[in-house]
C-alpha cells in the first residue's frame, strides 16, 4: 500500500473508532519509522491538497485530521479497485457477453 493511502486509511480508522475527528500523530502510523522522510513528504503533499488537516497539539508536536470537507474525495481514493466504475463497466460488458454466448 502506498504511503497516501496507508495515511489516509489511518486517519478514516482513526476517525471511525472515536464519534469526532481525533488528531493522530504521523509517528504513530504503520510504516512511518522505516521510511520517515517519505511519509514526511506525502503528509506535506496531502496538506497541500488540502486532503488532511495539520496542527500543534498540547504537547506542541504535529497532529493531523482528515479534512471533513473533502469526505468524498478521500473516500473515492480509498475505494477499492474492483469499485472503480471503470472496472465495474468492464465486469458488466463481460457477464453481457458471456450471456449471450449462452443464448446463441
Amino acid at each position: 500500500m502506498s504511503p497516501k493511502k496507508r495515511i489516509l486509511r489511518a486517519l478514516a480508522d482513526q476517525q471511525g473508532r472515536s464519534d469526532s475527528a481525533a488528531p493522530l500523530h504521523p509517528s504513530t502510523i504503520p510504516g512511518f519509522d522505516q521510511a520517515p522522510e517519505k511519509y514526511q513528504q506525502t503528509i506535506n503533499s496531502l496538506l497541500k491538497d488540502r486532503l488532511i488537516e495539520g496542527f500543534k497539539d498540547q504537547e506542541g508536536r504535529m497532529a493531523i485530521t482528515l479534512n471533513t470537507h473533502r469526505q468524498r474525495d478521500i473516500r473515492r481514493l480509498l475505494r477499492p479497485a474492483w469499485a472503480h466504475p471503470v472496472v465495474l463497466l468492464v465486469l458488466l460488458a463481460l457477464f453481457a457477453a458471456a450471456g449471450v454466448s449462452f443464448l446463441i
